[in-house]
């Protein structure tokens, strides 16, 4: 993956999350959405592109595609089992939902690049 696929992926995660605060009622949502988006940014660029990444070389990406909203959902439990502070644990299930829809969105925005990059198939029609 190039940095240049890197930015392209958090843009269409973005973009997927502005889309989400548009069928969720729009007016002030952007402003959350975009506080949220900044964390979706840090889970991408620490864990979802290493484990695409990683992935890719032993040639099993479309697993990764499955699992990426799984390793999500699990970052912010992972947190709790060794946080000591009780207040965090309230809030465990609202940042694995995030961190679930962050994953999700990753994953959607690499399978649109990895569409975007076939190759386009010529009609058969001129060469016949």
């Amino acid at each position: 993956m190039t940095l240049g696929g890197l930015f392209g992926r958090i843009a269409l995660q973005m973009f997927f999350g502005f889309v989400l605060v548009l069928f969720a009622g729009g007016g002030l949502y952007w402003i959350l959405a975009f506080f949220l988006a900044v964390p979706a940014i840090g889970l991408s660029l620490v864990i979802f592109a290493p484990v695409e990444y990683l992935s890719a070389r032993l040639g099993v990406r479309w697993l990764a595609w499955i699992a990426i909203p799984f390793v999500g959902a699990l970052c912010p439990r992972l947190v709790a089992l060794v946080d000591s502070n009780p207040n965090f644990a309230a809030g465990v299930h609202d940042l694995s939902y995030l961190s679930t829809m962050a994953g999700v969105f990753w994953t959607l925005s690499s399978v649109i690049v990895a569409y975007l990059q076939l190759p386009i198939v010529p009609d058969k029609r001129l060469f016949d």
